[in-house]
């Protein structure tokens, strides 16, 4: 048991504050403080020794337990510790800092040796927000307003210049409303984002959602139909169009999302509201400004809090009122101007911030045309503050600008260069100058520079004509960190966790790919980053990006190994959106030639499987068993268990489809028993798709054609649990589709199918999964046309085959197109009839799909004997044809709806004789099942053809098999 462990399970209050430390949770009042995992150890640590002083390396001992780390990590941890407790006075009241010796907790504790069950204080909401490390101030009422106008309308814009606390006001108003939302409030930013295009895929990389589609904003307002959530979308002025046209169709297409905007502008659409945010109020210009009215007014607050912060013992006096309301007017009155100014009161103290701002304020330089005063203002503050750095803090605020998003120190040290703990110590100074602001999550601290900020950063990096050399390193850090990602033994986790480092990644491939950038770094961090997009359901993103790296790349060996992944993840990506194109199929083939040519047997047996997958899909199985047999041999040169189970997937589904079921049965058998151990192994990012769920559902579909219904029946209940917990949305929609839509209409539950129809249709389109969601539309004909809805079964038929067909998904669309067949034959159309099932079954046998094959030919059978009669030789010998290879194939479930077909047929020209042997025969092969509707109606069937039926049963009714779609 670790010393953390054995610590006393105590609550310790002071000020408005309850620290539980067997809960690690920090609360003030009903609001829990988000602190992350280091800085919560070192409060608690802290806290339990309050009053001594404890030195920085027992406190980093404590916080990176066997770890070596520089003190500005803890200085960065401490602070924001600091802003996270400040409270109507100081932040440092609670802690202080023995310059080079250490820190004390010095406020006053109350102890509760036992928590006595307390309950926990907040209902839990899932969120993406980061933590508020500093007191708002001066924003009650506008919050008030805002949280008002939220409730009675859906969309509400923060309107206001730069620097003004747009942002710090929208992620208060969200974290006091968490609980509001069932589905939680969710953070959008687009400041890093520089076109209009990307506005879908930043927003799905933030939603907890999976969309594959090449429409991604169709997908997201699919997915949020029915989500109860609040979005917040910050920085929206440079993106305006954009961003009203994807706000627009969110909150056409769900009724319970609300929207939060952060602009300089409105968005100018229906039904938004305007929330204009003022600057602070200052202090009006009168001599001997008293102290206490100074302290009324928050942009005074604002300033004092900020520099106690920096200078622990910072009070303001009557002698210092003055100066400081003088720098809060001449600042306007702007947030971010006045916290930048007031980090510097250790420097130059009050009076000499007030002059040397009076006079920079002043400068002829700053007054630019067409720019309001301010902007000035804000632009005029950050300028003062570089300028007031030593050269090389200036150096490294330069060189962050390099950053589009959130960046970790391990990033910054690799990208700048400095010596760590140089470049560690210095970001440390940057937060508390307030010139770069740090988010402490859960698992680490992740700094970031506000948006203007960055621009000037940036700016000034063009400016020094540093700033390829810096992307190219950065360019180079994130291929290296996403590789990492890729091929760590958590990789699922990780390559979610990646999504944080997109923002860079986007940056960067935009710099790349830009007449100025380096094309070749471009390509290196696009092919790293294709399993980020790949696992996070980024797929159009990937499309875009993996277009452009190969539109980009120039001969070479390391151009080979870059051409074999990016073309390998295009050809996925557009398999899963657009279909199965010749555009996905020749980009997977000419990843398998440049793989074969690199001997690299673990990226061509990727892009082997993502092959057969649509060939699978295609409908294409002599081709998808060709292909199955090349995975054997590479599966014997890689060595990797996974990969084995992975073969034994694929080759168990095209087993399958060749109609080789005890093979297909045992395969499928071994590779699900190895996902449901290695659950990390089937990830989609990796491989294509779950080929836990993919064996699954082959087991299902074996059970069912071998006649063993009871069996079938609890595979499906199975696969449909395994594909929910895992909970990504295409599992449960192969699940549903092969399992709980088909495996259900063919035992005739009727309302267990109706259920998983439903639950498929819903999912698809929360998620835009097209195919999936037109084979849904064609469930849903069959089972209406079971009801006896003719008419919007056949609607909904023949729009599944239609849409199905487009994306040459034929695996789906051929039977759909038999299934019409019966239809219009029930219905009295005949002649149509026989064309489409003639149609099926031609394309069927082409394909050599014999799986299909039984069905297709007592569909064909059915559809003759509408049109030509009860003495049809042609419908005879189809239904003959089908319970030959039904017995061939061993398919006993096949071979009973052939045998049922052609009784009926017997019947009618009574030869019941032959009829009863042939029913007779068929139902004594099964050993299971007895209770299921297909078996009690065959047995009904043969017990009226031996006249042995009761009298009561005589008189329930049954579905005939004409009737059967």
């Amino acid at each position: 048991m670790s010393d953390r462990d054995e610590r006393p399970k105590r609550t310790f209050l002071f000020g408005p504050f309850r620290l539980s430390s067997s809960k690690r949770i920090l609360s003030e009042g009903n609001r829990v403080v988000r602190l992350g995992s280091k800085a919560i150890e070192i409060l608690i640590a802290l806290v339990e020794r309050a009053g001594e002083l404890m030195s920085k390396r027992e406190l980093i001992e404590i916080a990176w337990p066997n770890t070596f780390v520089v003190e500005a990590n803890l200085t960065v941890q401490v602070a924001a510790l600091r802003r996270a407790l400040g409270d109507d006075e100081t932040a440092n009241q609670y802690i202080v800092n023995s310059p080079g010796r250490g820190y004390r907790f010095v406020a006053p504790i109350k102890v509760l040796e036992e928590e006595r069950g307390e309950a926990d204080l907040l209902v839990a909401r899932e969120h993406n927000l980061p933590a508020q490390l500093t007191r708002l101030i001066g924003r009650a009422e506008a919050l008030n307003s805002i949280k008002r106008k939220l409730a009675n309308g859906r969309l509400l814009s923060i309107v206001g210049p730069p620097g003004v606390g747009k942002t710090s006001t929208a992620l208060q108003v969200a974290e006091t409303m968490l609980p509001q939302f069932r589905d939680g409030v969710w953070l959008v930013d687009l400041g890093s984002i520089t076109n209009e295009s990307l506005i879908p895929s930043a927003l799905a990389s933030a939603l907890p959602i999976d969309v594959r589609s090449s429409d991604i904003l169709s997908g997201i307002v699919a997915a949020l139909r029915y989500k109860n959530m609040l979005l917040v979308f910050d920085n929206c002025e440079h993106l305006i169009d954009g961003a009203a046209t994807a706000i627009g169709a969110l909150l056409r297409g769900g009724n319970e999302i609300k929207v939060l905007t952060t602009s300089r502008e409105p968005l100018r659409v229906q039904g938004e509201l305007v929330n204009r945010l003022p600057p602070l109020d200052v202090p009006p210009l009168v001599a001997n400004l008293d102290l206490k009215v100074a302290l009324t007014y928050p942009a005074v607050q604002l300033f004092v809090e900020r520099a106690a912060a920096v200078v622990s013992n910072f009070e303001l006096n009557d002698t210092s009122a003055s100066f400081v309301a003088q720098i809060c007017r001449r600042l306007d009155g702007n947030p971010l101007a006045i916290e930048l100014t007031a980090a510097r009161v250790d420097a130059f103290g009050v009076k000499g911030l007030a002059s040397r701002l009076e006079n920079r304020m002043s400068l002829p330089a700053d007054k630019h045309r067409g720019t309001s005063s301010r902007h000035r203002t804000i632009g005029t503050a950050i300028e003062w503050s570089y300028q007031l750095l030593s050269e090389r803090e200036r150096h490294i605020l330069r060189c962050l600008g390099v950053f589009a998003g959130s960046f970790t120190l391990e990033a910054a040290v690799a990208v700048i260069a400095a010596t760590e703990d140089d470049t560690a110590t210095i970001l440390a100074d940057l937060v508390c100058k307030s010139l770069l602001s740090v988010d402490v999550g859960t698992d680490g601290v992740r700094f970031r520079l506000l948006e203007i900020t960055r621009a000037f950063a940036l700016a000034k990096l063009i400016e020094k004509g540093e700033r390829n050399e810096l992307a190219g390193r950065l360019a180079s850090c994130l291929a290296e960190m996403l590789r990492k990602c890729a091929d760590g033994s958590s990789r699922v986790q990780t390559l979610r966790e990646a999504v944080l480092e997109l923002d860079n990644v986007r940056g960067i491939l935009n710099w790349a790919f830009s007449t100025s950038g380096q094309d070749g770094a471009g390509v290196t961090l696009a092919a790293a980053a294709v399993p980020v997009w790949l696992e996070n359901s980024l797929l159009t993103e990937c499309i875009g990006w993996t277009t452009k790296a190969i539109d980009a790349l120039r001969p070479s060996v390391e151009s080979e190994r870059s051409e074999m992944i990016l073309k390998a993840a295009l050809g996925l990506a557009v398999m899963f959106t657009e279909g199965m194109t010749s555009r996905s199929r020749d980009a997977l083939n000419r990843a398998i030639e440049l793989a074969g040519h690199l001997r690299d047997r673990h990226w061509e047996l990727r892009a082997r499987l993502g092959l057969v997958l649509f060939l699978h899909r295609r409908g294409d199985i002599k081709g998808a068993l060709e292909g199955t047999k090349r995975i054997e041999k590479l599966v014997a040169d890689v060595e990797e268990p996974t990969a084995l189970a992975m073969m034994k997937s694929v080759k168990s589904a095209s087993l399958y489809f060749n109609a080789e079921y005890p093979s297909a049965l045992n395969l499928a058998r071994e590779a699900h028993a190895f996902f449901r151990t290695h659950a990390n192994a089937s990830q989609i990012g990796r491989w294509g798709l779950n080929h836990s769920v993919y064996a699954q559902c082959v087991m299902t579909g074996v059970h069912w054609c071998e006649g063993r219904f009871d069996q079938t029946l609890r595979a499906c209940l199975s696969a449909h649990s395994e594909a929910e917990e895992n909970g990504n949305p295409t599992s449960i929609c192969q699940a549903l589709s092969w399992c709980g839509c088909t495996m259900f209409l063919r035992l005739e539950e009727l309302d267990l199918a109706g259920e998983a129809i439903c639950r498929m249709r819903r999912v698809a389109e929360e998620n835009d999964i097209q195919s999936y969601l037109f084979s849904a539309i064609g469930f849903e004909g069959r089972l209406l046309f079971l009801k006896g809805e003719f008419e919007p079964a056949e609607r909904h038929l023949r729009e599944a085959i239609s849409k199905l067909s487009d994306a040459r998904y034929e695996n789906s669309s051929l039977p759909f197109l038999g299934r019409l067949g019966v239809l219009l034959a029930t219905a009295g159309r005949p002649e149509e009839a026989v064309l489409a099932s003639a149609e099926s079954l031609e394309r069927i046998r082409a394909a050599e799909a014999f799986w299909l094959l039984p069905d297709a030919l007592r569909i064909h059978g059915t559809t003759l004997l509408s049109l030509e009669g009860s003495k049809s030789k042609s419908a005879e010998s189809h239904f003959r044809e089908a319970i030959t290879i039904s017995r061939r194939q061993g398919a006993l479930g096949w071979e009973l709806w052939a045998v049922e077909a052609l009784t009926e047929m017997l019947q009618q020209q009574g030869r019941n004789k032959e009829a009863s042997a042939l029913l007779e025969r068929t139902l004594g092969k099964f050993v299971e099942g007895f209770e299921t509707v297909p078996f009690r109606r065959a047995k009904m069937m043969l017990e009226k053809l031996r006249g042995t039926v009761a009298p009561e049963a005589r008189q329930q009714p049954s579905p005939g098999p004409r009737t059967r779609l």
